[in-house]
């Protein structure tokens, strides 16, 4: 399964950050969910996998690259990605 990936391409003073889960690795624990600050990530309610609702990103325009969501994730599904 290829990972999801949202891409922030905003005028030229911010960088383009992209963010991208490994739906493979993504348990749903939903910590990533839990410390974003500005609430870029959610709970896909769409999706089911393998018992549980998979993570997805939401808002990324609001993501100032803090690295939180990919630091605390304890299966490394996340990746936050500055261009």
């Amino acid at each position: 399964m290829t990972p999801e990936s949202a891409l922030l391409r905003d005028d030229e003073k911010q960088p383009t950050v992209r963010i991208e889960i490994n739906r493979s690795w993504c348990k749903g624990c939903q910590i990533c969910v839990s410390v974003c600050p500005r609430e870029v990530l959610d709970i896909d309610r769409q999706q089911w996998t393998a018992g549980y609702h998979p993570i997805t990103v939401c808002q990324i325009e609001r993501c100032t690259a803090c690295r939180n969501c990919e630091l605390l994730c304890p299966d490394l599904a996340i990746e936050v990605i500055e261009d």
